[in-house]
């Protein structure tokens, strides 16, 4: 367990709602001024029509289960996998229509931990490493500053800036793809990189009545070149090769150059009776881009016999990604129960990015389909929220044509995973 969530989420890598109040409508949250986590997370034109200062503490729990089969394994499974997000956020109005805030948001995670039989493959097409862990996590938190400044009374602007911590984990049987002398040879690989990224948000919030809203936000993209180090093992595929006694562990000064993709979406918000509240969202997420290919460099390897098989002690190695862009769409309600106590629920779909040319369990974020339901409880100054998201069951064969090695041809992939998140919020 850590600070990080499983792998199923609609729209790649991306979350359905930020902060339990949205997370129970499914993320249709983004015209809703009175979403807090939303206002910092992804619209603050809305901080425009704040009234008072608050704080939003939480934290999302999420896990998820899979199989994987492929001609060497039948049933692989996603180990229990589970963990846990932070969310801080704090706004204060600054002046007349002038407000700010500072948030903490863990915004896009995954992880994959899956457990099955290394197929065979390399360089000789018999090398396996047998039963292995093949884990892969992704982790973007984000620290972010922003201003909402109301125009008119029914027309807000906004703006933030976020420094994105980025930390990347590869974990598996590894086949290089692209490295002339390497191309085809598998090794067993253990990378870890860590940096930082920039980003920034624009939007604007309408509100033309007191019973409906519009808004309309955009995220830039995100550029990380993260390092680390990559560690290996490949004496297994030495043996096969017929290189016996050549050692076969290597250790290297890793860089990986990884992208988050630039967003826009669009939503509303409309009390279409007197408790009744309705959202609806559509997103864009530019995964084309940002998810095209990855790009490995090392550096100072430790390893003789590979330094003079690759004629240096660095090299480079591209991984085909090759995902699509991808278009969600959410749907959420908001029933008041009571003068303390709201119902939430909602529905998003987030169209599969991942390209069957190139998926492997570790990159499987496949998840389409997702149903939330959620509860508020508001006392004076106080409120509390709960959220639960079902992410149904998803299924995906993979071809893996622009993998190298025949390990992952044709398997299939299947995933689900469950959400809850808690939020509470205190106003001043």
């Amino acid at each position: 367990m850590g600070f990080f969530a499983p792998e199923v989420q609609a729209s790649g890598i991306d979350r359905n709602g930020i902060g339990a109040r949205s997370m129970g409508m499914a993320g249709a949250t983004l015209a809703d001024d009175l979403d807090a986590v939303t206002s910092a997370a992804q619209n603050p034109a809305a901080l425009g029509f704040l009234e008072k200062s608050d704080v939003s503490l939480g934290i999302a729990g999420a896990w998820a289960s899979g199989r994987y089969d492929n001609a060497q394994n039948e049933g692989g499974k996603l180990t229990d996998t589970w963990g846990l997000l932070p969310e801080i956020v704090y706004r204060q109005p600054l002046a007349d229509r002038l407000a700010m805030s500072m948030s903490l948001i863990t915004d896009s995670t995954r992880l994959a931990d899956w457990y099955f039989r290394d197929p065979a493959g390399g360089a000789t097409g018999t090398t396996s490493y047998g039963q292995q862990h093949h884990r892969s996590s992704i982790i973007n938190m984000r620290a972010a500053l922003g201003l909402g400044w109301r125009l008119t009374d029914q027309l807000a602007l906004g703006a933030s800036v976020g420094l994105v911590y980025n930390r990347n984990e590869l974990t598996t049987p590894y086949t290089f793809q692209t490295q002339p002398a390497l191309k085809g040879f598998k090794t067993l690989l253990d990378l870890e990189t860590e940096g930082f990224g920039a980003n920034g948000d624009l939007a604007l919030h309408w509100k033309p009545t007191k019973d409906f809203a519009m808004a309309f936000s955009y995220r830039t993209a995100t550029q990380f070149n993260t390092e680390g180090t990559a560690r290996g093992d490949v004496t297994r595929q030495l043996v096969d090769a017929g290189l016996v006694g050549v050692p076969g562990e290597f250790k290297y000064d890793a860089k990986v150059a990884t992208h988050l993709p630039q967003k826009a979406a669009v939503g509303m918000t409309w009390q279409a009776l007197k408790k009744l509240r309705v959202g609806g969202q559509a997103e864009w997420v530019d995964w084309s881009n940002a998810y095209d290919v990855l790009e490995v460099r090392l550096a100072n390897g430790s390893n003789p016999a590979v330094n003079a098989t690759t004629g240096s002690k660095s090299l480079d190695d591209d991984i085909d990604l090759n995902w699509k862009d991808s278009f969600v769409f959410r749907l959420g309600f908001e029933y008041e129960l009571t003068e303390s106590l709201s119902l939430r629920m909602g529905y998003a779909y987030g169209s599969n990015p991942v390209s069957t040319d190139t998926l492997l369990p570790t990159t499987a974020a496949i998840s389409e389909h997702t149903l939330a339901l959620g509860l508020g409880y508001t006392r004076g100054r106080y409120q509390i929220d709960l959220a639960y998201q079902y992410d149904l069951p998803a299924v995906q064969h993979s071809s893996a044509r622009s993998i190298q090695g025949p390990e992952y041809k044709d398997s299939r992939v299947k995933l689900q995973s469950h959400w809850i998140g808690l939020t509470t919020k205190i106003a001043f």
